[in-house]
């Protein structure tokens, strides 16, 4: 079965190439030298050609980040001695060559700018906004300012005002990102980053993972006597939905229970509102939601055409939002971490930029564990939904 969840994986388009591009934004977001030609990706078989060394060669070789590499070329100052040199005969040894760096951020100047800055997908979701207070809230402990960039689900919005930005800030957080994986390494070249909600090889992420969550959601549901099951899904290119999928697959799967999926890119209150006609088309006694709006939205739907809650559906959403337990019914969730990524996420960034953080170390994927909480939006199986299917 074909998740979303790789949509954003796979080569360069031309976009990556203009978030990138030294003339439009900052002439260090290839790197010193890392624009994906086919050079750098052929091999010598058949073409007698030399593969060409990359920065990410350079950067596997010595055991750094791509972005280490990269300072250590642009602004030698901001790397301790030892790490230069071992940067340096790397690139020697492999035959990488950095290309002239000039842009309006890479200077003779080792201060910072005291400026990190974070992109959401929509400041309307409560988690986001959550992500965006704690961030400030530690940027301000440790005496940084906080740029927000909300880009409205539209990753053309995220990609011109990261242009915009990276002349500015030290340092990005990237949650919920849109942009391809081949675009976010390059920005990982120059500025330490870290991306939330989404694993990208050879960067360094922190991803709330609702894994554990929804498999006991599952197996609460197969309690209360449910043997099928509506996942109402968000936006195409987001990494979560996918997994949230190929989990919910997995479990139900193993459970022996009915699992059907209705597609959406609106991860909304009125999102959710306008899953409720499809649904009906062939509902099911469960249901769970991409996220804690779509499953509010999706409930007040079913209240509008006189149905009850959970006494003919039982509904489930993902975030624990604070207004998921104020609602009615109360809604069951699954509860992710709505501070710890945002703050560990400014304490990691930081750290690198004051080398408090060990240069060596490789780009990371941190999950954290997420957990149920049942509440009055669910309940015991009923066939009585079956009895009101539009035909």
């Amino acid at each position: 079965m074909n998740s979303p969840m790789d949509a954003n994986d796979g080569n360069e388009t031309a976009e990556d190439h203009d978030i990138a591009d030294p003339k439009t934004a900052d002439a260090g977001m290839n790197g010193p030298d890392d624009t994906d030609t086919a050079s750098d990706h052929a091999s010598t078989g058949g073409t007698g050609r030399r593969k060409m060394a990359t920065i990410r060669d350079v950067a596997k070789a010595v055991g750094v980040s791509p972005s280490t590499v990269s300072r250590a070329f642009a602004r030698p100052g901001r790397v301790s001695a030892e790490t230069a040199r071992r940067i340096r005969d790397a690139a020697d040894r492999l035959g990488y060559r950095a290309k002239a760096i000039t842009s309006l951020n890479m200077n003779d100047s080792d201060q910072l700018n005291g400026l990190l800055a974070i992109t959401v997908a929509d400041l309307g979701n409560p988690i986001f906004a959550d992500y965006v207070k704690s961030a400030q809230h530690q940027c301000l402990r440790k005496g940084f300012g906080l740029l927000i960039i909300d880009f409205e689900e539209t990753h053309l919005i995220e990609r011109k005002a990261l242009k915009l930005a990276m002349h500015h800030v030290d340092g990005l957080i990237l949650a919920s990102s849109r942009s391809s994986d081949a675009t976010i390494r390059k920005l990982a070249e120059i500025k330490p980053l870290i991306v939330l909600n989404r694993p990208i090889r050879g960067v360094h992420s922190i991803v709330p993972d609702a894994q554990q969550g929804v498999a006991e959601a599952v197996e609460y549901l197969m309690q209360l006597g449910h043997s099928e099951l509506t996942y109402l899904s968000g936006p195409e290119a987001s990494w979560q939905d996918g997994r949230r999928w190929r989990v919910l697959s997995q479990y139900c799967s193993k459970a022996g229970m009915r699992l059907r999926r209705i597609s959406s890119n609106a991860p909304s209150y009125s999102g959710g509102y306008r899953y409720s006609d499809e649904f009906m088309h062939n509902p099911t006694t469960a249901v769970i939601a991409y996220n804690d709006i779509v499953a509010i939205g999706f409930i007040k739907a079913l209240q509008a055409k006189g149905m009850r809650v959970p006494e003919e559906v039982s509904v489930i959403g993902i975030d624990d939002t604070p207004i998921s337990s104020l609602v009615d019914p109360a809604l069951s969730t699954v509860r992710l971490p709505r501070k710890e990524p945002a703050e560990q996420a400014v304490d990691e960034i930081i750290a690198q930029l004051r080398h408090a953080q060990a240069e060596s170390a490789m780009p990371t994927t941190k999950f954290l564990r997420s957990t149920f909480i049942p509440r009055a939006s669910t309940g015991p199986a009923s066939s009585d939904i079956h009895l009101l299917r539009l035909h």
